[in-house]
């Protein structure tokens, strides 16, 4: 979900399908009043302060989105250990009403000073000025700069680590959830209407059906693991299922227990969704299924892996190919209605294609992965097709082998 600094949604955004014209609550007009005031006068007074001598800056991260919570303040301590910034000492802006999970927050305080406080808000038209976390993951039509740091990063130790106590009750919770001790588990997660109902017109796009991950869940309970499913108590409940946890709708969901289970999973399946990176910067091992656009594919850690909705074109009575998405506008499209005005159907991945993700997944995560020249093959001619403006491009992570192999046709030119 792309916002602007003001928290409101781009001007892309504003275009033919999107307006939902409401009226703003006071507050709201107020803020906004505030906002402007505060950009005009408490921005340059902080810029002459610290030209004066002040050895602080305040940032902010869209805290307000777990993937962005996760990701941002990640790639921005990484891009100063890197020495790829200059230093500086920041103060991270973050309002406990905007933080979408309190305490993966505090995991972040070991690097950063945070400023918690309901006051803090009155500091967001500075904060937000220096768009820190905009570069690493909230572009459009532009890439992102997180493959670029994740990459320089390499296979350096994950920046997060759980905590002993965090550690001890996360397994006393698992036991009361029927997981055995010792047992290895999946955290699976699919994106779904429901989450945030006021945009969900804009992004259907990105959403499929759980029901498509059911056989890839089966394989990992016959290979001995256990399936936790992830998400917002907004989700279709699960059928009942053998070593399977609903934990979204679970009683026992809190915001300390999904930092524990994205942070101690085996690896975790996951869809066009943040929840994901959580996983990433405490050094899990990730997939991506239904990733949409095919610009956004490859995934945020060096070693994991992803695969794409295919797109059907009404007017051309077929699939497009992926050079003809990656050479056209389609391949960085981000909202609902633009591909409805092109003529695009969106095809979801099947059963097959997740399930034969989440084998490549866990062969990765078990360090059993090889890959036959073939797919080496496949794999680098797919990446030639990217260049600078696509989201991923430069994104040492891999589309998934199964679905290059099945949809090698696709890779020819259009």
């Amino acid at each position: 979900m792309l916002h602007s600094l003001t928290g409101e949604i781009i001007p892309e955004m504003n275009a033919k399908g999107l307006r939902r014209a409401k009226s703003k609550p006071l507050s709201a007009r107020l803020w906004k009043l505030y906002y402007s005031i505060a950009k005009r006068t408490l921005l340059p007074l902080v810029r002459f302060l610290q030209f004066c001598g002040l050895k602080y800056r305040f940032v902010n991260f869209h805290s307000a989105r777990v993937g962005h919570l996760a990701l941002e303040p990640d790639c921005f301590i990484k891009e100063g250990r890197l020495g790829l910034r200059p230093p500086v000492k920041e103060i991270w802006v973050a309002p406990q009403d905007r933080v979408a999970n309190k305490h993966l927050l505090r995991y972040w305080e070991s690097y950063l000073r945070v400023w918690k406080s309901p006051w803090a808000k009155l500091l967001l038209p500075v904060a937000e000025n220096e768009s820190l976390g905009r570069s690493y993951v909230m572009v459009l039509n532009e890439t992102a700069q997180y493959p670029r740091i994740q990459s320089a990063w390499g296979d350096r130790p994950p920046l997060l680590k759980l905590t002993r106590d965090d550690d001890e009750r996360g397994r006393a919770m698992l036991a009361k959830l029927g997981v055995p001790e010792g047992a290895w588990f999946v955290c699976v997660h699919n994106r779904e209407a429901g989450f945030a109902p006021y945009d969900d017109h804009i992004q259907t796009f990105r959403n499929a059906d759980i029901r498509s991950y059911f056989p890839a869940m089966q394989m990992i309970v016959d290979r001995g693991g256990w399936c936790i499913r992830m998400g917002d108590k907004s989700v279709s409940p699960l059928p009942p299922m053998p070593q399977t946890v609903d934990y979204a709708v679970h009683e026992a969901k809190s915001d300390w227990m999904d930092v524990f289970l994205c942070a101690t999973c085996k690896c975790f399946l996951g869809s066009t969704s943040g929840l994901a990176l959580v996983s990433n910067v405490f050094g899990g091992k990730v997939a991506m299924a239904n990733q949409i656009p095919l610009s956004a594919v490859l995934p945020c850690g060096i070693h994991d892996v992803g695969i794409p909705k295919l797109l059907w074109s009404t007017r051309k009575d077929r699939f497009m190919t992926f050079k003809e998405i990656l050479d056209s506008p389609e391949g960085n499209f981000r909202f609902t209605h633009l591909y409805e005005e092109a003529g695009l159907k969106i095809v979801d991945n099947t059963p097959d294609e997740i399930l034969e993700l989440a084998i490549e997944l866990l062969e990765i995560a078990t360090g059993t992965i090889r890959y036959s020249p073939e797919d080496e093959e496949l794999q680098r001619r797919f990446k030639a097709l990217m260049r600078p403006g696509h989201y991923s491009y430069g994104a040492e992570s891999r589309v998934g082998r199964h679905f290059l192999r099945k949809h090698a046709d696709l890779l020819a030119d259009g």
